[in-house]
């Protein structure tokens, strides 16, 4: 009768036990799903491009996925070969800013974001989804 009892008591406790697994089980899932849900949803695609004097320098344009929010800057600095000074770019890919002289016109990086120009700096400008920036060498 005892062993009876124990084995009765012994499969109420497991089965007892068994839906908690079960929805901790399925919690767990459920945060897993949840978490992968919002890393995607974290990234967007944006679209940069290089311009020299308004055409389009081949092969420069790039369009990437990156974390919403992202600042232009450092998207910049992963994606081109970058030199900067004083905050602002100076040269992206080889290609440099002028400085004005007898025989030449100054030539200055300046962006677009979404075909308006850009009233702050690269480092200032949070990317978010289908953003198109134009960097332009613009002669001055």
């Amino acid at each position: 009768m005892k062993k009876l009892l124990l084995a009765l008591s012994l499969s109420l406790v497991l089965f007892g036990c068994a839906p908690t697994e079960e929805a901790e089980t399925s919690s767990v899932l459920q945060e897993s799903t949840a978490a992968v849900s919002s890393e995607a949803a974290e990234t967007v695609s944006v679209t940069i491009s290089l311009t020299d004097g308004g055409t389009v320098i081949a092969g420069s344009e790039k369009t990437l996925e990156v974390e919403a929010g992202a600042n232009l800057l450092d998207v910049m600095k992963e994606n081109y070969e970058i030199e900067e000074a004083d905050g602002f770019i100076t040269a992206i890919d080889g290609l440099a800013q002028v400085e004005a002289s007898a025989e030449t016109k100054a030539k200055y990086w300046l962006f677009d974001v979404n075909g308006e120009p850009s009233m702050v700096g690269a480092a200032d400008v949070a990317l978010q989804e289908g953003d198109v920036i134009v960097w332009n060498l613009t002669e001055m």
